[in-house]
């Protein structure tokens, strides 16, 4: 058995992956303990080796101890624990070069469902291929992946085919079940999706297969227990993979229009310079720093949406998370400080909008729409870089917010009472926005382009959900 401990230098962000990750574990038997921050009120960023030491020796009871670790020092006290440890402790031990949030999920599933340490620590290694698969980018695996003992071409394999109703495919969770109940069977399993298969032994092997709602996937088995195996996967299909359908897109207020006050919300751009008078080492600094507390926001964000509305918002956010907690968006934003000298602000602007227009450009309807993400992430990094305050629509009075579009990441902070409907020129009702809004019972119509030109405050607008549609009175409430 493989036991976890998470490494970094937040308490919170460290909390919040741990939370993550027991959220993953199904009734494994894997345990996960966390090392992080330091016990300094003023300057709590940091690491202890001897919280490391400590944490590894509270899931010692174990073969294998796996630790995971974001940055910088927190490698080097991960190292010294090690040297601080009883020889038969230390002995137990492996670090993991794996990204911290998907590195540790993809981890916790694998060694929830008893793999072996070798295969627990590929699976967090390689947890970044479906992101960059996804994304158009090259593989970083460096090995090929051992396929099942048979092909879809095995006259002795049998198979069960389902249509998957999970509103967002088979995402973290319901893949994290679909994991945890085929692990127990002694059978060699494919997870088909037009034609592409892959073995459901781990998150990230379902992750490349890009399940969506409505898909239809079978899963093919072999071997003495095949028939339990495809019972357990037909069962877990019929029950959603633990997951409520709810609609949650119909809106509360759909049965009628929405009716409100225009209130315009214009929030000004931030002024990104390009030409840095620091050397590239202090812009390096200044964007982990500015990350690092982007990363905090997150997960204060998390918990207050999770305290607010409990479910798969909480989601939504600890995917923010896990996209800006990827070491090569960092390094590469590196490499721009490096050989064109520019500002911290620059670089990772550069970097979010090529990632931004990736997604843009994607053909599927529902990843194009994670583009605004990208740019939200985008744009939190850079109220801290520049030392610029979040600007929130100041609605004291029922209206209907009205803007170009909407971060996912303002939504929540909304007041229900006041904002009653939201209107933008662009936007899609497939964004987590629109999602965040429904779930709170505020009207979303979007993509009304030119419509909105003319609309003044206070003008009375009527908001027709079902049609996607903006009706202006012109006439001053």
């Amino acid at each position: 058995m493989v036991n976890l401990v998470i490494v970094s230098h937040s308490a919170r962000l460290g909390e919040g992956v741990g939370e993550l990750a027991q959220q993953m574990l199904m009734g494994g038997n894997c345990k996960i303990a966390v090392a992080a921050g330091i016990d300094d009120p003023q300057n709590p960023i940091g690491t202890d080796p001897i919280k490391v030491m400590e944490a590894i020796e509270s899931v010692a009871d174990t073969d294998h101890v796996l630790v995971m670790m974001d940055i910088g020092s927190a490698l080097l006290s991960a190292e010294t624990a090690l040297e601080l440890l009883d020889p038969t402790i230390a002995a137990k031990v492996r670090l993991c070069a794996a990204p911290l949030v998907e590195g540790t999920l993809a981890a916790t599933v694998s060694a929830a469902a008893g793999a072996a340490i070798d295969k627990v620590i590929a699976d967090a290694t390689h947890a970044l291929e479906a992101k960059r698969e996804q994304l158009g980018l090259p593989s970083s695996a460096s090995e090929t992946r051992i396929g099942p003992a048979f092909s879809t071409q095995n006259a002795s394999a049998k198979s069960v085919t389902v249509v998957i109703k999970n509103p967002n495919g088979l995402h973290v969770r319901p893949a994290s079940r679909l994991v945890t109940a085929l692990s127990a069977f002694n059978a060699d399993l494919l997870l088909e999706k037009n034609g592409k298969c892959v073995t459901p032994d781990s998150l990230n092997q379902i992750s490349l297969l890009q399940v969506r709602c409505n898909d239809t996937v079978r899963l093919l088995a072999s071997g003495e227990q095949a028939d339990d195996a495809l019972a357990a996967f037909r069962q877990l299909a019929a029950e959603n993979f633990g997951e409520s359908l709810e609609d949650t897109a119909v809106n509360a207020s759909s049965k009628g229009n929405t009716i409100g006050n225009a209130f315009s919300y214009t929030p000004m751009p931030l002024p990104v310079r390009h030409a840095s008078d620091r050397s590239p080492g202090e812009e390096q600094m200044r964007l982990r720093n500015a990350l690092d507390l982007t990363l905090l926001d997150l997960m204060t964000l998390i918990t207050r949406v999770e305290e607010n509305w409990p479910g798969d918002l909480t989601a939504i956010f600890s995917g923010h998370h896990m996209l800006l907690d990827d070491p090569e968006l960092f390094d590469t934003a590196c490499g721009l400080l490096r050989s064109e000298h520019c500002t911290a602000e620059y670089a990772w602007q550069q970097v979010l909008s090529r990632l931004s227009m990736q997604y843009r450009q994607l053909d599927d309807a529902y990843l194009q729409a994670r583009y605004i993400d990208i740019d939200d992430l985008l744009h939190r990094t850079l109220r801290h870089l520049l030392h610029s305050p979040q600007v929130l629509p100041e609605v004291t009075a029922p209206a209907i917010l009205v803007a170009d579009n909407l971060f996912p990441s303002v939504v929540p902070e909304l007041d229900p009472r006041m904002v009653k409907g939201i209107c933008l020129r662009e936007g899609s009702p497939l964004s987590h926005g629109a999602l965040i809004a429904r779930e709170m019972g505020i009207a979303w119509v979007c993509q009304q382009g030119d419509a909105l030109n003319e609309v003044k405050m206070g003008e009375r607008l009527s908001l027709d959900v079902v049609h996607n549609r903006v009706i202006r009175d012109r006439k001053p409430l």
